[in-house]
């Protein structure tokens, strides 16, 4: 099989050193370069041309593109030493990660994988660990279930090898997702009330968030949306990782939605939109708030929040549903062209494959569109309404 086959495919749909080319093929060639160091280790650095040649192609990627800057790094370490070293592999997962922001699955799984099958387990378990946990869930967001059960067994066997029992909860915590996406969220709840206990038990707060967030997930896909909302902020309070508090504040967002709070949801999305680093992520809380603008019948606000998108290079899934929210957008406000755009973001998403929302796209445009539900809220739901509101004034007052 032809090692990096996800990025090769990527390369192969896109046009040649258009932006998006450049950012893939900078990554295939860096990774070319660990995979030499790999295959073997006793050889001297990589010469002077292949670094040069793959400087020069991350020298091509956008100078905003975070991933340029991470990289680079991996380059320059690779022209220092022979060594798989553990700074290197965290360096090559950090790159992972930030594929796997983007939504872009395949190609994050790629390069976990190659961190996992590269290094020694005897020599660097936590990389593999680490890794295995990843690949597990990149794995399963693209699809590739048996890739995912096999990474998520890996990382929790050999982080009970040796000694290590919050990276094996947090293995597991990827497991019992597993199970909820599957459907089969009775399994997802033991699991993760197991996690939580023993986490609780021995006071591992980085787990505790987690499992949290995946069981507020749970009671999300159960239309418990309250239980969602205080079990999700009970896991913002413990937890400090900047993308993890981005996610939980959609989250909560979402489940406010659902409930018909959408202010409350309006505001933490634009926390999200205001203050992440990460420009899909801002893009995609902006079609969040789009969504809501449809809801509320606010045609300024739909047009204002999508003048903000305008010639944004948005990858397939987010283009999708901006396509998606406009035919939505078009038929609320009772354009001539609805019909049009939902054929048009319909196509685009069974091109790309998105099979599941190009399923939700023709429902919507031949069923009428339903309310949020409306629920009296609960004296903590209305606190934690108050301090999201509060949270939002703050980062108003910091961004200036």
């Amino acid at each position: 099989m032809i090692r990096h086959h996800a990025f090769f495919e990527t390369l192969g749909a896109a046009e040649e050193k258009s932006p998006e080319w450049n950012v893939v093929f900078a990554g295939l060639s860096t990774l070319r370069l660990v995979d030499r160091l790999t295959a073997d280790p006793e050889s001297d650095q990589a010469d002077r041309s292949e670094l040069d040649a793959t400087s020069a192609a991350i020298e091509a990627v956008s100078p905003g593109d975070p991933v340029r800057a991470i990289l680079s790094r991996i380059v320059g370490r690779l022209s220092e030493s022979t060594e798989l070293t553990h700074d290197l592999g965290s360096d090559v997962i950090t790159y992972g990660r930030s594929l796997d922001l983007q939504g872009r699955w395949t190609l994050a799984a790629d390069v976990f994988q190659s961190v996992a099958a590269a290094f020694s387990e005897r020599a660097h378990p936590r990389i593999i660990i680490e890794a295995s946990t990843a690949l597990g869930a990149a794995a399963r967001n693209s699809g590739d279930w048996e890739t995912s059960k096999h990474a998520y067994a890996r990382a929790e066997h050999l982080a009970e090898r040796i000694g290590d029992h919050a990276l094996a909860l947090t293995a597991r915590v990827g497991i019992a997702t597993s199970h909820m996406v599957k459907g089969n969220l009775p399994a997802a709840e033991a699991e993760l009330d197991e996690v939580l206990a023993q986490a609780n038990a021995e006071r591992i707060e980085s787990v505790q968030a987690i499992a949290l967030h995946a069981r507020a997930s749970v009671a999300h896909s159960r239309r418990d949306y309250q239980q969602a909302i205080h079990l999700a902020y009970r896991s913002l309070e413990l937890t400090t990782n900047p993308s993890a508090r981005e996610r939980l504040l959609a989250d909560i967002a979402a489940a406010y939605a659902d409930l018909g709070m959408r202010e409350t949801a309006r505001t933490a999305y634009s926390i999200v939109a205001l203050t992440s680093p990460h420009q899909w992520v801002r893009w995609q809380s902006t079609l969040n708030l789009i969504e809501l603008a449809i809801l509320d019948g606010d045609e300024e606000a739909f047009e204002s929040y999508f003048k903000q998108i305008e010639g944004a290079t948005l990858d397939p899934k987010l283009q999708s549903y901006a396509l998606y929210f406009r035919a939505l957008g078009h038929r609320k406000f009772a354009r001539q062209d609805a019909d049009q755009l939902f054929n048009e973001a319909q196509s685009f998403a069974e091109a790309h494959e998105l099979n599941q929302l190009a399923f939700e796209i023709e429902r919507a445009r031949t069923t009428a569109p339903v309310s949020s539900a409306s629920v009296s809220p609960s004296n903590e739901l209305l606190q934690i309404a108050e301090m999201i509101e509060h949270l939002r004034d703050r980062v108003s007052i910091e961004s200036g």
